[in-house]
């Protein structure tokens, strides 16, 4: 067998391109810069608790005392124990780490789904470089939001199963649908894998009538059982993190409420509603403005911290001011809170894109337009509210998900993906020459129209006024406030107006280009070449304004700035007995896990803490509640000092991280156990709900007694305890349970611990000297660990048995055998 250059040169030239294009890109990365990406350093601060013990052990823990007084590392790190899929990763990227080894895995990935879709493999290159290099995927990379990054990478490798499945290649499209989609679930970013999965029903119903219609519905079968087969194979292999997450989350602000409303209606409280409450979860939502920034990068201001010139109007104001030239400016005024930049599509996939709509034929063309239209109005949230509570209430579960208008994260890889087959279709189909100019003439004149609004009117249509325009001017006096905020605003109208005129060229200039070759003025590799410089010029002209060489720095810098350890922390780590908690009141106490870097703390960051103690953060800790800071053991408080430095006090209520008590405090309900807090005497008193009686029942606590924790493990607390009676004890420690992982035993004999005080644990402890040991090990962890080992290798074993019989069958395929020519004969002359 004999494998022609023509048929792998091109491949192998796109993964050439992909990997020279990314690796310029990213240049900084390989001489040890990085980025300092917001999400990422949060990362770093919650997880290095988990990170050092493993360095120490090489023991994973599940547990960490870092945040919050305690919680689960499920979603700090995600755990992939078992599962093999997720291996591919770097392979996918060449071996080459993050970012430039993301966004070409996100090539690829694109790249494949359009060659198999039909396209050209040059045509591909363009679409796979549009899709990676798209704003969006470029602001979630300096935001740090890698999980969603990579779960975007991998759609491309989910589609291309779907397609195979439904073009009658079904153990091939079982195989890299389960592939793709495990890899989609190892990102771990549910929510825009949930999404995308909301616009795939799309496609199978479209599916779905193209084969009643054709009377082939046993195909259909066939298709979609490989899918369901691959699909939960997927799930399979992601189950060691899926089957821990689903459990936590039911004690998470995403679970089921736990207190009652007093006003018996819904407060808004995440601990009142199944879920997450409506308005917090559509905090992001994009108001109508936000949408056109898809197509005008700078309609809506572009970033909070939008670069701006020299020249710019504010630069000047500031100057005049005395402010010197900023460099940056918060340009941005549409509907969201504030972000770090547009979901800028590329004005010249947005125009093919609508072409597609008209000339593009059969299910992928509905999947892929009905898609994105159904994105766009999710993302708007709460500003399209019939809609968005409809899907919210009742769509499973989706009220656990938040940020509406991060769902155009999907819609990126949607657009360029019509767009593609699009260009496809008028390159190919040359008979259908009359629709595809009708499509692109009316296409150019829709968007060339909007475009020409916002350049020509669009200052004047809009106050171009946001939300907290005044608030960073605030200190400098009204006169400066005023005339701050003016040149903000002119500064948005000049950003509108050179964004609209540049949208208009780029969509011009494209079509021109397409009009050519539909005329038979251009030839099909100056068609190709031109769509490239544009859609390349497009994408990273726009991506330069939010990641750009200039952001780089060197890795220690960025981390010696924000993780250095400063006076006061060095004099708290200097305590003997280490095993205490600290809350910070110099920072965003509960919006920062910075200070858990390096210590226990009671505050932290994180979307999914648990339900419990957020209701103690609502109802007592930002309350200036003591009794629940001395429940924690908050040894030390670190708060702002004398001239704005930090300063350390320390706690003389701290209770330890173990007592006795003398008396129980019975309640009825949640709400009476979170509101005892406020009056009884948390060192002698424990407040027990009613669902613990007979667990407590007969015992006569005295409160004498010594606990001391004599070995700390995140995941393993060893204590010693001396009572002269039998004794309830509580222990400074988070409940999560029952039944979820925390394991008591009393001198190697496993016991029953309870909920005491809302959120801590309580223990009977007998008599006597004993050694107590409460150790971490899910159960659900461990059938997960299992089923992700045994789905994983089943995927992986089945496509190494398929590319091994493909070569076998490749190999055994005869050459096709030329018969040699025969040499004409030449004719007779007649005779005369």
């Amino acid at each position: 067998m004999r494998i022609e250059t023509s048929q792998w040169l091109p491949h192998l030239a796109a993964v050439v391109i992909f990997t020279l294009l990314s690796c310029a890109y990213f240049a900084p990365q390989f001489s040890g810069k990085s980025i300092r990406q917001g999400d990422v350093l949060s990362y770093r601060g919650m997880s290095q608790e988990i990170k050092e013990f493993k360095a120490e052990t090489g023991e994973e823990s599940l547990w960490t005392n870092s945040m919050f007084g305690g919680m689960p590392t499920y979603q700090i790190s995600a755990v992939s124990s078992g599962n093999g899929i997720k291996k591919l990763e770097n392979v996918l990227r060449l071996f080459l780490k993050p970012p430039a080894g993301q966004f070409i895995a996100a090539m690829l990935s694109f790249y494949l789904l359009m060659v198999l879709l039909g396209v050209s493999p040059w045509l591909s290159v363009i679409g796979a470089i549009t899709f990676a290099f798209s704003t969006n995927n470029l602001v979630l990379y300096e935001a740090g939001h890698e999980t969603k990054l990579r779960t975007i990478s991998y759609l491309p490798l989910v589609a291309s199963g779907l397609l195979l499945a439904f073009r009658k290649h079904y153990i091939l499209g079982g195989l890299l649908f389960g592939i793709g989609f495990g890899m989609d679930l190892a990102a771990n970013h549910v929510q825009m894998t949930y999404v995308f999965g909301l616009t795939v029903v799309i496609w199978g119903i479209a599916e779905l009538v193209k084969n009643i219609k054709a009377q082939t519905m046993l195909h259909f079968a066939k298709a979609a059982g490989v899918l369901l087969i691959g699909g939960l194979l997927a799930i399979g292999s992601a189950a060691s993190n899926l089957f821990v997450t689903y459990e936590y989350s039911q004690d998470t602000m995403r679970g089921k409420p736990i207190l009652e409303s007093s006003s018996g209606g819904n407060s808004g409280s995440s601990s009142q509603v199944d879920g997450l409450a409506f308005d917090y979860a559509m905090n992001w939502s994009n108001s109508s403005i936000d949408l056109f920034s898809s197509f005008i990068p700078g309609v809506a201001g572009g970033g909070s911290a939008e670069p701006v010139s020299s020249s710019s109007p504010y630069a000047k104001a500031m100057s005049r001011l005395g402010g010197g030239r900023p460099e940056q400016a918060p340009l941005y005024w549409g509907g969201l809170p504030f972000t770090s930049g547009p979901i800028y599509f590329g004005a010249v996939m947005c125009l093919f894109f609508l072409v597609g709509l008209f000339i593009v034929k059969g299910p992928v063309k509905y999947w892929l337009g009905l898609g994105v239209l159904f994105t766009l109005l999710l993302s708007m949230g709460k500003n399209l509210e019939g809609l968005n509570r409809f899907i919210f209430e009742y769509f499973p579960l989706y009220n656990k998900f938040r940020t509406p208008n991060s769902v155009l994260s999907v819609t990126a890889f949607l657009i360029p993906a019509l767009g593609v087959l699009a260009l496809h279709q008028i390159i190919t189909q040359p008979a259908e020459r009359k629709a595809q100019l009708r499509a692109l003439l009316v296409s150019t004149g829709i968007l060339g129209a909007i475009a020409l609004f916002f350049a020509l009117m669009g200052p004047s249509f809009f106050t171009l006024s946001g939300a907290n325009d005044g608030a960073p001017f605030a200190q400098a006096g009204p006169e400066i406030q005023q005339t701050l905020v003016k040149a903000l605003r002119e500064t948005r109208a000049e950003l509108m107006t050179s964004d609209a005129w540049r949208t208009l060229l780029l969509v011009l200039a494209a079509a021109g280009l397409t009009y050519g070759y539909l005329k038979d003025k251009l030839k099909l590799p100056i068609l190709l070449a031109g769509l490239g410089a544009l859609c390349l010029f497009d994408v990273v002209s726009v991506g330069q304004r939010y990641v750009s060489a200039d952001d780089f720095q060197r890795s220690t810098t960025i981390s010696n700035a924000e993780f250095a350890p400063r006076p006061v922390d060095q004099q708290i780590l200097a305590d003997p007995d280490p095993h205490y908690r600290v809350f910070d009141a110099t920072v965003s106490s509960f919006q920062s896990a910075r200070p858990s870097y390096h210590h226990k703390t009671v505050g932290g960051y994180h979307a999914a803490k648990l339900q419990r103690f957020q209701d103690l953060i609502d109802r007592h800790l930002t309350a200036g509640n003591q009794r629940a800071f001395d429940m924690l053991n908050t040894k030390y408080f670190i708060v702002p000092g004398q001239g704005g430095q930090a300063a350390v006090q320390q706690n003389p209520g701290a209770l330890g991280n173990g007592w006795f008590v003398d008396s129980i405090a019975m309640v009825p309900n949640a709400n009476a156990e979170i509101d005892a807090l406020n009056q009884v005497d948390i060192g002698r008193v424990a407040i027990v709900h009613q669902e613990y009686k007979d667990y407590v029942a007969g015992l006569n606590t005295s409160g004498f007694g010594t606990i001391k924790l004599t070995e700390y493990r995140p995941n393993r607390l060893t204590y010693t305890a001396d009572t002269n009676s039998d004794a309830l004890a509580v222990f400074s420690e988070v409940w999560y349970g029952p039944d979820k992982g925390w394991k008591a035993t009393i001198d190697g004999k496993a016991v029953d611990h309870i909920r005491v005080n809302y959120l801590l644990r309580g223990l009977k402890i007998p008599a006597g000297q004993h050694e107590i040991v409460f150790e971490f090990d899910p159960a659900t962890y461990r059938l997960g660990k299992g089923v992700s080992m045994a789905s994983s290798a089943i995927l992986l074993l089945g496509l190494l048995g398929f590319i091994g019989w493909s070569i076998k069958e490749r190999m055994n395929t005869p050459e096709p055998v030329v018969a040699a020519e025969k040499p004409t004969k030449k004719p007779k002359r007649k005779k005369k």
